[in-house]
Parts: structure tokens; sequence; C-alpha cells
């Protein structure tokens, strides 16, 4: 039997359901309730933060909307006074999985990498003049990675995007706005799409997991949500791994499994978060030669420098946001049973001294790639980091004073 993915099979299919796109979905469904419906939009944002799957469920919602809770159906046109006539309910489900499934004859997704020449644009627009088939209201045309067109494939566009048949809407998605040409995003209207904030992908995750009954730490679902980086459906992928690789819990069904923080360590190579901690403790200690064999034990353990870094610059930037901004802000993402400790690591140091450490920490990352010596570098940051608040003030620095002695915060 094959496998779906959580990504394909936990997709949005409803305004509600798209998770951080709030605002985008009410102004979609008001459009449809008023009949304030464009001839086309353009879609930007990164990938994996719904722009396909809101380009579906707008279409969906255009030729079904009575598979949609809540959903206005759109009113008449301007060329006719009369309501449409929108098949039986059963018939519109059956359309409503067709566009889902992205395989329905009026809801055309275009790959815009593979179809980027002039002839099949010209193509699109022979196809644009046949009316709907079937019961649909709209002939809707979804380009996915619109910026990969040609100039000529775009030039041919203008016109249609401009004045297209009544019958005719358009979606354009892309995740390089940049690279389409103004013309064409004057003819559109345009919704950026936000990479979606950690905790709302938590709260997904957790979802998914209730309902795939699967067990999982705390810390790991923030941790898996935090490294998804804006994009559910790189979370969502990552939670594929994880699930796959979990030793089924004791008592557990061979379909079960119980998600760890070690387990991601072991899938990602990541570094053992305790020893991270540990690191930032000797540096917060001033302690060098604690800070020395914490680093040298986490290379030892097979992680690579560039992650290391990687992973302390993420546990010094959570200690500034708990240092300015307190433990109650949004913008601090971290478990509550880890959050005592980190709140005792930020209270002994103050915001300048952790922006110190993390430019500490990115120079050597920059600097390490064209050296001939990097573990030298490495070694030489860890025991500035320790020595942080004893080398320099970051106030005198830069008011170019030079170092200056300074005392922890108490």
């Amino acid at each position: 039997m094959s496998y779906t993915v959580l990504a394909r099979r936990y997709r949005s299919a409803s305004f509600d359901e798209v998770v951080g796109q709030e605002t985008t979905a009410r102004t979609l469904q008001n459009a449809i309730a008023t009949g304030r419906i464009a001839h086309a939009y353009l879609f930007t944002g990164t990938r994996g933060v719904g722009k396909t799957s809101m380009a579906r469920i707008f279409a969906r919602a255009l030729n079904c909307p009575d598979t949609i809770p809540d959903c206005p159906k759109p009113p008449p046109s301007e060329n006719s006074q009369e309501a449409f006539d929108y098949p039986p309910q059963e018939v519109q489900e059956r359309m409503a999985q067709a566009i889902m499934r992205g395989d329905d004859l009026n809801v055309i997704e275009i790959d815009g990498a593979s179809n980027n020449s002039v002839d099949n644009a010209r193509q699109l627009i022979v196809n644009a003049s046949m009316a709907p088939t079937g019961n649909a209201r709209f002939k809707v045309y979804i380009i996915d990675e619109v910026h990969m067109l040609s100039t000529a494939a775009f030039n041919a566009l203008l016109k249609t995007m401009e004045e297209p048949p009544a019958h005719v809407k358009f979606i354009l998605c892309t995740t390089e706005v940049h690279k389409v040409p103004v013309t064409i995003q004057s003819r559109c209207q345009r919704f950026d799409f936000r990479n979606i904030p950690a905790a709302k992908i938590a709260g997904h995750l957790k979802d998914v997991l209730k309902q795939e009954k699967v067990k999982a730490d705390e810390a790991l679902v923030h941790q898996v949500a935090r490294l998804g980086n804006g994009s559910m459906r790189d979370a969502l992928s990552l939670l594929d791994r994880l699930i796959a690789a979990a030793v089924p819990a004791p008592g557990q069904s061979e379909q079960g499994g119980w998600l760890t923080g070690e387990l991601l360590e072991q899938v990602l190579g990541l570094p053992p978060q305790e020893r991270v901690v540990r690191l930032v403790d000797a540096c917060v200690a001033g302690d060098a030669a604690a800070a020395l064999q914490e680093g040298a034990a986490l290379l030892d353990s097979g992680v690579a420098q560039d992650q290391l870094l990687d992973v302390l610059i993420d546990r010094l930037r959570t200690l500034l946001l708990l240092s300015t901004c307190g433990a109650d802000s949004e913008l601090v993402e971290i478990p509550q049973e880890a959050l005592p400790q980190a709140q005792q690591q930020a209270q002994a140091l103050d915001a300048a001294a952790l922006v110190y450490m993390i430019a500490l920490c990115e120079n050597c990352q920059r600097s390490a790639k064209i050296s001939s010596n990097p573990r030298a570098l490495l070694d030489a940051t860890l025991v500035r980091l320790a020595l942080a608040e004893k080398m320099a003030d970051i106030t005198g620095l830069l008011a170019g004073s030079g170092p200056d002695r300074g005392q922890k915060k108490k």
C-alpha cells in the first residue's frame, strides 16, 4: 500500500484550516461574500506557508461553496442578475475532492518551471476562452512558481491577465516575487503570506500527533516547530522522518512510538541539548577551561563545527529574548520545563553581553570558512565567550574606547 506523507494528508481543506494566514483567508472570504472577486491574484511567500493550498481552497469556494462550512456563495455577476444554479451537494463534494487533489478539469494547476515557454502561454490563452465544463461556474488557473515563466510567456499573458473572460480567474503563486514583472503584478491583487509562528506550527503538530496516535515530548514538538523556520510543510516533513525512526514505546503496537529530543538529535545529528546548556553555563561562569572541554566533547561526538555554532547562537538568542522581553513574550519559543534553567542563565548576563557573544559566534562562523585552522578559531571564540564580560563592555566597543572591565548583572 502506498503511503501518503503527513504534509499531503493533513493539507488544509478550508479557510479556517490554513494556519497562520488568517488575514488573507478572511479577506478572500469577504471578497466572495460581497462579489468583489478580482480576475487575478498573486500569492507570494516562502515555501510551505499555504499558498497553493489557499489557491485550491479559493477555487473550491468559487465552484463548490456548499462544501465549505460558513462559506458564502458568490453573488450574481454583473452580466447576469440571476444567481448561478449550483449542482446538488453530492456533485459539489466530488468536485471539491477533485480540486483538492489537483485534478479537476476546471481548476487547472500549471507548474511554471516546466511550462514556461511562450507556446505554453498561448495554449493557456486559447483554453481560457472556453467555458467551464460540467457544473462549474468558474475556470481557475493556478500557476505555481510563476516567476519561472520566460519573458516572452509573461508578455503573451499580459492582455489576457488584464481582461480575461468573465468565467476565468488567475491565481499566481511564487516564492520569488521580485522576479515577476511589474506589468504582471499590477494586474493582480497581491497577498503576502507570512512565515508561520513556531507556536502555531507546534499547535498543529500536536493535533497531527494526536490523530496519528503518536506521543511526543513537549520539548521535541517545539524544537521541530522551530526547525521548520516558518514553513508548515518543512515541519511536517521532519515529523514524518521522526515517526519513521521512532522506536515503539513499551506496551505500544508497532504503529505507535514515542518521540523524544534524543531521537531528534540522532536523526538530524544535532548536538545534545544538555551539553549545549553546560557549554553556556561554563561561559556564564567565566570558566574558559570548562568551555573548551565542553566544546571538544561536542566535536568528538561527531557534531560539525558550523552546527555547533548554529545551536550556540540559537541558545544565546533565546537568552537575549528572555533578558530583554521577559519569559511572557511571544518571541520566547521554549518549552515550559526548560524555562527555569534558561531564565537562570539569562539573569547572569545583560543584553549587551549577549549581543556581543552572538556577534563573536557569527564572526567565528564566517571566518572559519576561509581559515586553514578553523578549530583554533572556535577554541579562541569559546575562551572569549567565557571571558566576554571581562574583556569588553559593548558600549565601550561601539564608542571605540577599547576594552573595559564590567560586572555581571546580579
